[in-house]
């Protein structure tokens, strides 16, 4: 460039350029081109403004016309304070949605047969109650193979009826406990359907209160949703 060293150079967050010019003018002013953090905001955060949204405006605000950092700061808090306060009502909303729906299309008859189904809709967030019902429904395709009692416990062998891995369900006659050996409620925090075959031949209609977590329900709307 006519002998002389460039002072600014913007590029496109390439870290690799970014390392690069460090290494080969670190005395210059590295900045990022406005068209590509334009782009990006709109690829990133794009679908999450609704028509005449002050949004996008706030953030061009903060690229162009802020000089300040602490009226920068200020503005930045104030776009994505309102924006997580938007997320959350949308998300909100669409849980109310998905729960009425949910209430329209259950199986009203079975239900009113199965205690267990009716303690869970009452219990879960939609989106769970679905993901139980499958389980509850794999549940029926269960057999007991074998059970021993062992003092307080007793032991069951589960497998499909048609076939596959059996899986080994110990039951606590005192506390109600249940342990199977497929580990899902560990990981999944559902019980699986092994321990629901096994709750259904003990007798157990409702789901223990030790084995519904919070963060599954729809309490966890509201205040905190840790399991304690």
């Amino acid at each position: 460039m006519y002998g002389k060293r460039p002072t600014t150079i913007l590029t496109d967050q390439d870290h690799t350029m970014a390392a690069a010019l460090s290494v080969v003018l670190p005395e210059i002013f590295h900045g990022l081109c406005t068209f590509h953090i334009r782009r990006n905001f709109m690829k990133r955060l794009g679908n999450h403004y609704k028509e005449n949204s002050d949004f996008p405006y706030m953030f061009g605000a903060c690229m162009y016309e802020i000089e300040e950092v602490e009226q920068f700061n200020r503005l930045w808090e104030t776009m994505f304070f309102r924006h997580f306060n938007r997320a959350v009502d949308d998300k909100r909303h669409n849980e109310l949605i998905a729960e009425y729906e949910m209430r329209q299309k259950l199986p009203i008859v079975g239900l009113r047969q199965t205690p267990m189904l009716v303690h869970v809709a009452e219990t879960y967030s939609p989106t769970v109650f679905v993901a139980f019902q499958n389980k509850y429904g794999e549940s029926t395709t269960m057999v007991i193979l074998r059970q021993q009692n062992v003092g307080i416990f007793v032991e069951f062998t589960v497998i499909r009826y048609d076939g596959g891995s059996e899986r080994i369900v110990v039951f606590n006659r005192n506390d109600l406990n249940v342990r199977c050996s497929c580990k899902k409620y560990e990981n999944e925090g559902i019980l699986c359907e092994y321990a629901l075959k096994v709750f259904d031949t003990v007798g157990i209609k409702t789901i223990p209160p030790k084995y519904v977590k919070r963060r599954w329900t729809k309490r966890a709307r509201v205040g905190d949703c840790f399991d304690r």
